[in-house]
């Protein structure tokens, strides 16, 4: 009888240390797959699309890239509350295909003295599509544009945007923007107080000049440019004109994923973001190598 039990016990002692291994090698798996992804040029604008600190790109993803983060804009420069409060956005994209990008953005005006009026915040839907892929001697090109069917949002971007990258040596890498907003948009204008009167994705939809709109902040409207030069794809510093200031700012990425990043608005106001950059499905083979070593 006590040899039985001793067997149990040497047999229930063994399956505790299959189970802690196969938790350990679980756990450095789930890691390798946040932390060892492929490194991507990570650098994302206020609206959380790739780009520098305002301005865009046309930096194509690879297929499955992932990203979320947060962004703040300071009272001076916001975009909805018209110097009434600052803002912060939240936001996050999805490399549906290499050439198709999705960006879910939420806009929150930020407690100041001026109260806040405004509900869950200014939710926006846009769609990016790399036209011309980057060649050697060609850029790519890339258009970009709000989904017409959210009420009055702030961040609205229509524009055509071209990229080119330099590789200066081995350490440094230029990249340049270019590209034009459209002075016309299509969205909706809606009564907050009234909802019965947004019935549907149509009610209120108009075409009109940017400047016309209720929020004539002038974002993204004409020419804008920017140059970043980056070390390594772990730090950068950028300049851009945003069609109406000129702002600099730098970047740095920690572990090929965690991207923290500030500058200055027109020379006079801060602004900040941070956010995470991964890739849902490279990281498998890597994954699949570690559970061959560890068997």
């Amino acid at each position: 009888m006590k040899i039985k039990k001793a067997l149990s016990f040497i047999s229930f002692k063994r399956r505790c240390k299959g189970s802690s291994f196969l938790i350990f090698r679980s756990t450095v798996a789930v890691c390798l797959f946040v932390f060892a992804s492929q490194s991507v040029w990570a650098q994302v604008n206020l609206s959380g699309k790739s780009g520098l600190m305002y301005i865009p790109n046309a930096t194509a993803y690879e297929d499955a890239s992932l990203s979320f983060g947060y962004n703040y804009n300071p009272l001076k420069y916001s975009l909805r509350s018209k110097q009434r409060n600052a803002e912060r956005v939240l936001f996050a994209n999805l490399t549906l295909l290499p050439r198709l990008t999705i960006t879910l953005s939420l806009l929150q005006p930020v407690t100041t003295d001026t109260k806040i009026r405004e509900g869950l915040g200014d939710r926006q839907l846009d769609i990016s599509y790399l036209l011309i892929k980057e060649k050697p001697r060609v850029p790519s090109v890339a258009v970009i544009i709000s989904s017409p069917f959210m009420i009055e949002t702030a961040m609205l971007t229509n524009v055509l945007v071209a990229t080119k990258h330099f590789n200066l040596n081995k350490d440094l890498k230029l990249e340049t923007t270019a590209g034009y907003g459209s002075p016309y948009i299509l969205s909706r204008e809606g009564d907050f107080k009234l909802n019965l009167a947004n019935s549907n994705i149509f009610s209120n939809l108009k075409f009109q000049k940017k400047s016309d709109f209720i929020f004539n902040n002038g974002y993204l409207v004409g020419p804008f440019a920017g140059v970043k030069l980056g070390y390594r794809n772990k730090a950068g510093l950028m300049t851009e004109w945003d069609s109406q200031h000129l702002n600099v700012g730098a970047y740095l990425t920690l572990w090929k994923t965690w991207t923290v990043q500030g500058g200055l608005l027109n020379g006079d106001r801060f602004i900040f973001g941070s956010s995470i950059h991964f890739q849902l499905l490279k990281p498998k083979k890597s994954i699949a190598k570690l559970d061959e070593t560890l068997n």
